[in-house]
């Protein structure tokens, strides 16, 4: 099906790339920048990031999940990640989920991984480690954002939690639509025009972004609905490019949903775990491959 070509960034399971700017302008942008700094510095957290996404067209309708349940602690280093993806379209329906853990191994990042067909394992980068940190993630969506303002008390992960509403706008914004695949039909035009189109969307509306923080001040949740965006994104792309013909997968198809939304809880107390023996025992891609250059 053509169309699910377009989700297939959302698949790639999440990431999580850096932004640290501080926010300001008034007490309740200081409530969530305090909050997005006790997340950053827990010892240990469990996190829940999905993303969805709903496409409609005449006769059917496809709807994408994915989801990543992640357990960290840092110090020492040890992860464990289950990323699922599902699609469904009337009765057709595919699922796929990999199991990842990680930790240091004397001098050495380790990474294990499973389809649940079979274990594998190599050595990895501190850089590849750094995009499983619920903290860098939290704020790449919520460290630019500006003008909270309280909305009432929710309850999250089964507490009250304070509900703030605030905006995120210009470059940061076009990096969250690009860093989650939004902007990948672009990725075949010339480097100018990409660059053009870029520079452009840094004029859209601002987007609304939500968070809640708990009364132990950790900002447990963040959430933002993302088709008001991608509306913007595509009426945008459509005036920089002069009003194109529409291409025939947009014509079959149209977004009617979409969201980010990430939950953290457990911080400090992360539920404890042990890496399976199959994994510590499975083939090392790492010297598997030193040894076929050799």
């Amino acid at each position: 099906m053509k169309w699910m070509k377009r989700t297939a960034a959302l698949g790639a399971a999440v990431i999580l790339t850096v932004s640290l700017a501080a926010c300001s302008g008034g007490d309740a942008d200081e409530t969530v920048a305090a909050a997005l700094e006790k997340v950053k510095s827990a010892a240990s957290v469990d996190a829940v990031l999905e993303m969805t996404a709903e496409y409609a067209s005449e006769d059917q309708t496809l709807s994408v999940t994915n989801r990543m349940t992640l357990t960290a602690f840092q110090d020492p280093l040890k992860l464990k990640a289950e990323i699922a993806l599902n699609m469904a379209s009337g009765e057709d329906d595919y699922s796929r989920t990999i199991t990842m853990y990680a930790q240091r191994d004397g001098e050495d990042l380790v990474q294990y991984a499973t389809d649940g067909s079979y274990w594998a394992k190599q050595t990895t980068t501190q850089e590849v480690l750094d995009t499983y940190n619920v903290g860098d993630t939290l704020a790449f969506y919520v460290s630019e954002a500006s003008g909270f303002r309280g909305n009432g008390t929710e309850t999250v992960n089964g507490a009250d939690a304070e509900k703030y509403t605030g905006a995120i706008s210009g470059k940061p914004l076009v990096e969250i639509l690009d860093a989650d695949g939004y902007l990948e039909s672009i990725s075949s035009m010339s480097e100018d025009q990409q660059e053009k189109i870029r520079a452009n969307l840094e004029g859209m509306p601002a987007a609304e972004i939500t968070v809640w923080v708990d009364r132990e001040g950790y900002l447990v949740q963040m959430e933002m609905d993302m088709l008001k965006v991608v509306s913007n994104m595509e009426a945008n792309i459509d005036e920089t490019l002069g009003h194109p013909a529409a291409m025939e997968e947009e014509s079959i198809n149209e977004l009617v949903g979409a969201s980010i939304r990430l939950t953290c809880s457990n911080f400090g107390a992360a539920t404890d775990f042990e890496i399976p023996a199959e994994a510590l025992e499975a083939v090392d891609l790492t010297t598997a491959g030193q040894s076929a250059g050799e």
